[in-house]
């Protein structure tokens, strides 16, 4: 049998080349890479057998690792391997047999200009306090949007920085500000912790990865730190913005749904980033975004509960920087970047 570790490092590198989003290794099964949106088997490779895909996970994963995974049976890791590739690493399991889920995290952090943003998103950093949403649904390039927006401060701000992450993805390099990562449930005990913990302390900056279970301790916390004088980011898994501030008021209990709490988001929004990544016209991927400014009429919408009027807000804000996704797609389609059959395509996956 092949070295594990000769294997994984083949088959990673090769993904990296072609530019794969993700490279599934399943038993059963050759390499399989998503690129451009589209499942493809990794030429000149074998189907995977069990006892290969063990010996893999061993490869790389410490003992800590190995408990974890069998106990919770799955866990997310973080990855330099082949060669200095960094990859995101899901191993779990299906039909009670070992599984993996690999991305590739790119080296260089991406400049906002490059991301293909509305042009009014690049200004959320000029801002010294309140929330920014950062929402889409996985593997739509939330984290390298946030990872661009904390490289942007890097380079052209002076301010501490703490990033609240499960796992850390993006590795960040000091230039103007201080950025310190901290990985929940190993530099942290909590979110909730780490949040408490910039609440006591001098920081201008916090970014938050997804949060999946404490969202309703964490959300007050948030609200709080984001009305002082300190900038917080959070990603989000939904696809609207209506959706992203459904979420966080349904999070908290419906007896503790006040107007307070309402208030309170309001007044600490800056703004909502939602994005879709969907396959380009001659190869590759193309961003569309929906961009909702947290304006006065925005406001009292979410201060009044009425968030499902905030659409008909997009629709009459265009000059001050908004745009819906419907209206960021049928531009794209218009520019001739993507297809009509590409969206119904991305629709249906």
């Amino acid at each position: 049998m092949e070295v594990p570790s000769i294997f994984l490092n083949r088959v990673l590198v090769e993904a990296a080349k072609k530019n794969a989003a993700y490279l599934h290794l399943t038993v059963g099964n050759p390499p399989i890479m998503r690129i451009d949106n589209q499942l493809v088997a990794m030429g000149g490779e074998s189907i995977i057998a069990g006892e290969t895909l063990n010996k893999i996970m061993e490869s790389f994963m410490s003992k800590d690792e190995m408990v974890e995974f069998k106990e919770n049976k799955e866990a997310v890791l973080v990855k330099d391997l082949g060669g200095n590739f960094r990859f995101r690493i899901n191993v779990f399991y299906q039909k009670n047999m070992p599984a993996m889920s690999i991305h590739h995290i790119p080296g260089v952090i991406k400049s906002l200009s490059d991301l293909g943003l509305p042009p009014a998103a690049q200004n959320f950093t000029n801002f010294n306090s309140g929330l920014l949403l950062i929402a889409g649904s996985h593997g739509s390039g939330k984290t390298t949007t946030a990872a661009s927006f904390i490289e942007e401060v890097n380079k052209t701000s002076g301010k501490r920085v703490i990033t609240l992450e499960d796992p850390i993805e993006n590795l960040f390099v000091g230039k103007k500000s201080i950025i310190e990562q901290r990985q929940i449930g190993r530099d942290v005990k909590s979110v909730a912790d780490g949040l408490n913990y910039c609440l006591m302390e001098d920081v201008d900056m916090v970014y938050l990865g997804e949060i999946r279970q404490d969202l309703p301790i964490a959300m007050p916390l948030i609200l709080e730190l984001s009305a002082g004088n300190c900038l917080v980011i959070l990603e989000m898994n939904v696809d609207s913005s209506i959706k992203a501030i459904e979420k966080i008021v349904n999070s908290v209990d419906t007896e503790f749904i006040t107007e307070a709490f309402r208030y309170n988001l309001a007044d600490a929004l800056m703004g909502i980033i939602v994005q879709k990544l969907l396959p380009k016209h001659g190869g590759g991927m193309v961003l569309a975004a929906e961009l909702l400014l947290a304006n006065s009429a925005v406001k009292s919408l979410i201060r009044e509960g009425k968030v499902y009027q905030l659409e008909s807000i997009m629709q009459t804000s265009r000059r001050e920087g908004m745009i819906s996704m419907e209206k960021s797609i049928e531009e794209l389609i218009k520019s001739g970047e993507v297809n009509q059959q590409a969206i119904s395509e991305s629709r249906e996956i």
